[in-house]
């Protein structure tokens, strides 16, 4: 494996790891306020793609 495979895998397993944590932290979100946990992922989901759009203007 050449040192970009393995530098690609590094980043790909780190990818892996925030979505975990990000949806954990969705998911303690809305327990702690009593919300659906889909409605919070959903509104996740939407307010980082309005951030990632912002972010390429």
């Amino acid at each position: 494996m050449s040192e970009d495979e393995k530098v690609y895998k590094q980043a790909m397993e780190r990818m892996d790891e925030l979505v975990e944590e990000v949806i954990q932290i969705c998911i303690d979100v809305a327990d702690e306020n009593h919300y659906e946990r889909e409605w919070v992922l959903d509104r996740f989901r939407a307010k980082f793609n309005s951030a990632k759009r912002k972010e390429r203007d």
